[in-house]
């Protein structure tokens, strides 16, 4: 995890724009970072809401006899999938991985009737990445619940639950005390306003107690 967190506060101090120029270093570094990477794949036709997805489904080959879309994906299939019908794709911001996988990426339900098959495959994946910007009225509480929100939905793809998580708040306010409260020491800013939070794994972060509880 330091190798990924200097790395990305190298790309930092680099970058003239975090807009502009922070993911094109952060691709252009010697770390394999992948963008908008799929993280769930619609599971059937039933669960379509659109004519479009079914025609370029059931037209790519990617419907069966039961109208059920693939469990397994090269990442080309992917990609296609991402250009053509990108409401079909649920993705991570960005990914870090210790290589490009070698084998097809399986997607699994966990129950029949769910919306999204969820990656089961991460021994690639080292952790992911999620960026929030926040403007200078939103408070601490603000912070809070956006990174609660992007946990929660990591945590929705149980095979994400083993692999890291770092999150990297945009904000020249002083947002301490939340990432003390669910990274510890593990926490570091850059130029005084890129706070960068992380943790070995996603399941370490404990999600019990709040910096402002809920009303």
């Amino acid at each position: 995890m330091n190798e990924l967190i200097q790395n990305i506060c190298a790309c930092l101090e680099k970058s003239e724009s975090f807009g502009n120029d922070f993911i094109r270093a952060l691709k252009a570094s010697k770390i394999i970072w992948k963008e908008n990477y799929p993280i769930a794949v619609v599971h059937s036709k039933e669960r379509m809401k659109e004519a479009s997805q079914i025609d370029f489904f059931a037209n790519s080959g990617l419907l069966d006899e039961v109208g059920e879309t693939p469990v397994h994906y090269r990442e080309q299939e992917l990609e296609s999938i991402r250009d053509a019908s990108p409401s079909s794709l649920k993705s991570a911001r960005l990914l870090a991985l210790s290589e490009e996988p070698k084998t097809p990426i399986s997607y699994k339900v966990k129950r029949p009737n769910d919306y999204w098959k969820k990656i089961q495959d991460v021994g690639h994946i080292r952790s992911s990445l999620d960026l929030a910007l926040f403007e200078p009225e939103e408070d601490i509480c603000k912070v809070e619940f956006e990174l609660r929100e992007v946990i929660r939905s990591r945590k929705e793809v149980h095979a994400f639950k083993e692999i890291g998580f770092i999150w990297i708040a945009v904000t020249k306010g002083d947002v301490s005390e939340v990432f003390r409260h669910y990274f510890h020491d593990d926490y570091t800013v850059i130029d005084g306003q890129y706070h960068i939070g992380w943790s070995e794994t996603l399941k370490a972060i404990n999600m019990r107690y709040f910096v402002c509880p809920p009303q």
